[in-house]
C-alpha cells in the first residue's frame, strides 16, 4: 500500500479553505472527488489532524521523543 502524502493532502484541505472563506467555491475536487457542500469545522479539524500527521511524517518517529525534562 503506496504511502500517504500527508503534506500534500495538507495543502489541499486549506486550499479548500481559503476557497471556502473567500466565498470562491461552489463545488471543489479533493483526491479525485467532487464536493459539493463543505462544512468549515470539518474542514478545520482535517487540517488540525494533517497537521500533526504531516509533523510526524516529515520530523521522524523520532521526533516525538525529543520532549523531555532537561536537568
Amino acid at each position: 500500500m503506496p504511502e500517504i502524502d500527508y503534506v500534500a493532502r495538507l495543502a489541499l484541505v486549506q486550499a479548500a479553505i481559503t476557497a471556502l472563506l473567500t466565498g470562491k467555491m461552489q463545488s471543489y475536487d479533493l483526491d479525485g472527488q467532487k464536493v459539493t457542500y463543505l462544512d468549515l469545522d470539518s474542514l478545520l479539524a482535517e487540517e488540525k489532524r494533517l497537521v500533526a500527521l504531516a509533523r510526524r511524517q516529515t520530523q521522524g518517529a523520532r521526533a516525538a521523543f525529543k520532549r523531555g525534562v532537561m536537568s
